[in-house]
This record gives structure tokens, sequence and C-alpha cells, in this order.
């Protein structure tokens, strides 16, 4: 096997390689200077494969920790990432244990900054699905909803409320309106009610109670 071209990748400590004239991954520089890995060179097929799987261990490693850097993701979304990027499953296995280990892949304190920063325009029970989704389990999103503040969520709910009120007309149909608003939303219906309560708090002529 022939190494024919090494075309490092803009400023970094990552270089393509291809052998043979086909592309045959990105390496470290520290990976290339250890193994004397040079373009013309020559390289034994099975060495080279024990020389990628090295370098697949730390640079999964090292792309893991700029995609964290840049992004808030579940452990479920770092796995695709790195997937995406073509590391086999056990590269990806290895990768994901040792940022478990050193705390960078922490899906609780995820589950928790994911639905703070959702929490002011949606109910807890959209996040709870989305976080499924995202890879969360079960467990930790239980856990999470269980311990979420009854009356903030009221209170989100009710400024939720106020804003689909807003210049809309006065009427028993457009609290029915509202209280599907907030149910869509995300918020369980006691809360969703109290909220359309809280928002409109006269009674409408003839109204009474006949618009629940």
């Amino acid at each position: 096997m022939t190494i024919t071209k090494i075309k490092r990748i803009a400023k970094t400590n990552r270089y393509h390689v291809y052998i043979d004239g086909k592309w045959n991954g990105i390496f470290l520089d520290e990976t290339l200077a250890r193994h004397k890995i040079k373009t013309d060179g020559e390289i034994d097929e099975e060495e080279f494969k024990e020389i990628k799987a090295e370098n697949d261990r730390k640079l999964s490693f090292d792309m893991a920790v700029g995609y964290l850097e840049k992004y808030v993701v579940s452990e479920k979304g770092l796995r695709e990432y790195l997937k995406k990027k073509g590391f086999d499953d056990l590269t990806i296995k290895n990768a994901v244990e040792k940022l478990r280990e050193y705390g960078y892949v922490d899906d609780e304190k995820f589950a928790k900054n994911y639905f703070d920063s959702l929490s002011s325009s949606q109910g807890k029970n959209v996040i709870a699905s989305k976080l499924r989704a995202k890879g969360v389990s079960k467990e930790i999103v239980e856990d999470l909803m269980e311990n979420i503040d009854e009356e903030s969520q009221l209170n989100q709910a009710v400024n939720l409320a106020k804003k689909f009120l807003k210049n809309r007309e006065k009427s028993a149909k457009t609290k029915q309106k509202c209280l599907a608003h907030l149910i869509y939303k995300g918020y369980d219906y006691n809360v969703a009610l109290e909220a359309t309560k809280h928002a409109t708090d006269i009674t409408y002529e003839g109204e009474n109670d006949d618009w629940i």
C-alpha cells in the first residue's frame, strides 16, 4: 500500500490521508508523526488498520469534545454525530464512556438545561416528549417532570394565555380556544384551565362556566 497524498484540513491538527489514490480517513498530526507516515511511503495493510484504530480512538474523543463545546446534546445526539463522521460502534462506545467519565456527557444535566430553555414557551408534556425523542431515558425524564414546580408552570401558562388572548374577541369561544392552545403547548388540563381563568378574570355576559 502506497500513501499517495496527505492533505491538511484548514489550520487544524488533522489531515486527510489517501492510500493508492483513495481517501482512507482523517488522521491526527501526532499519529502521522509517531508512525512516520509520509507521502509516497509504503505501509502494510494490517499495520495501517492498527494505526487507524488507534488514531480513531483519539480523534473521535477530540471531535466529540469540540462538538460538545459548540452544542448541547444528549448522549444519543453525540452518538449520532460520531456515527455520521464515520466512526464504528466500538470506537463510539469507547469515546462516549470516556466523555461520560469526565463529565462531558450527562443526560440528567442535559435534560434540566433543555427544560429550562423551553419552559417559558412550552409545557412540561411537550418538553418531556421532545426529551424522549432526543434519546433521554424514560427514568430521567419522569424524575425531572416529577420535580417541576407547579406554581412556575401555572405562571408561565398564564403569561402564554394572556399573549394568546391579546386583541382577540372577548367570548366564551375564545376562552375555549385559549384552553386548547395551552394544552397543545404541553400543559396539563388543570393547569391550562386555571391559567385561562386567571388570564380572563371576568365572566362574559350569560357565560357562567358553560365555556368549559
